[in-house]
């Protein structure tokens, strides 16, 4: 019987150390009567940080979308400070150049009819743990392109804005 308890208690201990963290910003216009909205998820994977973008009344073409260091989207999403930063990294695309960019640089999204959808992992952050967890932090749409010039890319005011929070074990 014992046997099978510690049996029991190990599966249990194996499989909860298995369970990933998973977390949700809901994204929101910066500016009164803003259209924008959705949400972002995010899970600790292999190799990274998986992040899952879906946005709807977002207007032009393409817009930048960064991690930045505080979780408050007030003042228009200036109080989610500058992008996220921990190692005074250049500015760049950490999805095509990790190790010459920020954790939090997602480079550029498209938008087609209004909305925007990405998946990628950012393979130096993390949700928790470390000192690249993003959670409790700002991911933040800009009104312009990335042109990845130094220090933030030139992408302009903040659009739309979400605080990263922890939802619970997937």
């Amino acid at each position: 019987m014992k046997g099978i308890m510690l049996l029991a208690c190990f599966v249990f201990i194996a499989s909860a150390a298995k369970a990933a963290e998973t977390g949700i910003a809901v994204i929101k216009g910066t500016s009164e009567g803003s259209a924008i909205a959705g949400t972002a998820k995010f899970e600790d994977v292999k190799g990274g940080l998986k992040v899952t973008v879906s946005l709807t009344g977002v207007p032009g073409e393409t817009h930048a979308l960064h991690i930045h260091e505080f979780g408050d989207c007030g003042e228009a999403g200036k109080n989610a400070g500058s992008h996220y930063n921990p190692e005074s990294a250049p500015h760049g695309n950490a999805l095509k150049d990790a190790k010459h960019a920020h954790p939090g640089d997602l480079g550029n999204v498209a938008v087609k009819e209004g909305n925007v959808v990405i998946e990628a992992v950012l393979p130096k952050a993390s949700l928790i743990g470390g000192k690249h967890s993003v959670a409790g932090r700002a991911i933040v749409l800009h009104e312009k392109a990335d042109d990845f010039s130094q220090p933030v890319g030139n992408a302009g005011a903040r659009i739309a804005c979400g605080v990263i929070t922890i939802v619970g074990v997937k």
